[in-house]
């Protein structure tokens, strides 16, 4: 893969020579590159005039396309505080994937009546590329390029059927998101480790509740897992809405091979959250927007517990519910347009 986001083109000069009688790679002569669409100054390459002449129509019949209105919402949604418990861009998707995948056990698979139906989803798009790389629903009209913000890989729909322990397990894995704060230490620590933000899976729904304790080493920080109040047995049966990257094994989440996936479905998550967003036709932000599921454990700290995210965003936290933030650096000096913020965990 030639980097990431078409930063880059790759591009493979192969080399072929004929011998006994069939033609072989010459591997001493293949040359293999990534060329970057932007020069030293940051400005593009010039467009190719003959490839930009032939696929002009095809171009524009792209851009009409994603721009196809799909309904609209009357809260921006975006990502940029998801690290601190914003769920503005992740909880539409949930919801979507929830219902989708309750429909489909209502009319097909009736042994699974009566368990409860939840959904993760992650911030697939948190910071990793530069200030740049959150998603930003603007409030207003939503259309399917949005939708490809909100949901930004071509997974499937899979439904897998836990436990209360392999729920556990598997969002104490998505923990690992956070680096072990030492409540003691005075000077500042990082929040966010290197674990990527399309592993940390969270559930956003009114039925469910549970808290991280960052201060806890991985493993042990999920605490006061609840479903309706009521604390989620080890043994409590779960269905849980998820896509076939994670169902299959992928980001290590433990128990989660394949072996427990009770619906493989041939829709692309994006296109299940576009329906059920033609549906609805009107997000906001009390029915589709606000229902965290999950908190920081509160514990007060001698220094700063800081975090990245674009700059001068505090009101927007503060819209989205996040009070506890205030920004301490507009440029974090990393030239990729990142500022320091700093989290409050005794809020």
């Amino acid at each position: 893969m030639a980097n990431f986001w078409g930063k880059h083109l790759g591009v493979v000069s192969l080399s072929l020579t004929y011998s006994k009688g069939a033609w072989v790679i010459d591997k001493n002569a293949t040359k293999v590159e990534a060329r970057a669409i932007q020069n030293a100054d940051k400005s593009y390459v010039a467009a190719d005039p003959s490839v930009s002449a032939a696929i002009a129509a095809e171009h524009q019949a792209t851009i009409d396309y994603v721009k196809t209105p799909i309904g609209s919402t009357d809260f921006r949604m975006t990502t940029y505080f998801a690290d601190v418990g914003d769920v503005s861009a992740i909880e539409i998707v949930n919801q979507a994937q929830a219902q989708y995948v309750s429909d489909y056990i209502a009319a097909n698979l009736p042994q699974y009546a009566g368990i409860p139906v939840l959904s993760v989803s992650a911030p697939f798009k948190s910071g990793f590329g530069g200030g740049t790389d959150f998603t930003d629903v603007s409030a207003g009209n939503v259309a399917i390029n949005n939708a490809a913000d909100l949901y930004l890989y071509p997974n499937t729909v899979y439904a897998v059927k836990v436990t209360g322990a392999d729920l556990k397990g598997w969002l104490e894995t998505a923990a690992q998101r956070f680096n072990q704060i030492d409540p003691t230490k005075t000077t500042a620590q990082a929040l966010v480790s290197n674990y990527p933000g399309y592993n940390f899976d969270v559930i956003s729904s009114k039925d469910f509740s549970y808290e991280i304790d960052v201060t806890q080493p991985v493993g042990s920080r999920i605490k006061n897992l609840s479903y309706k109040g009521t604390p989620v047995a080890s043994d409590q049966a779960l269905i849980v809405a998820t896509n076939n990257y994670r169902a299959s094994g992928g980001g290590n989440f433990p128990g989660l091979d394949g072996s427990k996936t009770i619906y493989a479905s041939p829709d692309a998550n994006r296109d299940v959250l576009i329906s059920y967003i033609k549906k609805i036709k009107s997000m906001t932000s009390v029915t589709n927007g606000i229902d965290r599921s999950w908190r920081f454990t509160k514990v007060g700290t001698a220094g700063q517990v800081t975090f990245k995210s674009a700059p001068n965003l505090v009101s927007l936290a503060q819209t989205q519910g996040i009070a506890n933030v205030t920004q301490i650096q507009a440029d974090d000096g990393t030239g990729k347009g990142l500022a320091t913020y700093a989290v409050d965990l005794s809020q």
